[in-house]
């Protein structure tokens, strides 16, 4: 079995003891996709098409805004700070 990071382990945490949405339940779920997120907008897919899959498919129940949030943060931000701390 894999070791979980301490991101899974609190993302699983946070997921075992809701009783309802809230921002941190919404945080863990969304990362628990994170990578497939990544991929699909790596292969050109619209930040809107992958929400409505995921929402569609019951994946995530979040609107569209928190869900662009929690992209441009854990995904977007993250990879502009990869590459411009690479060019230093």
């Amino acid at each position: 079995m894999e070791k979980m990071s301490l991101s899974q382990r609190i993302a699983a945490q946070v997921l075992a003891e809701s009783t309802g949405p809230s921002g941190a339940v919404n945080r863990a779920t969304f990362l628990g996709i994170q990578s497939e997120v990544q991929r699909a907008i790596e292969e050109g897919w619209s930040i809107l098409a992958i929400h409505r899959a995921l929402q569609d498919s019951g994946v995530i129940s979040f609107g569209y805004q928190a869900f662009r949030r929690y992209v441009k943060a854990l995904i977007i931000d993250k990879n502009l700070a990869g590459i411009r701390t690479n060019q230093r």
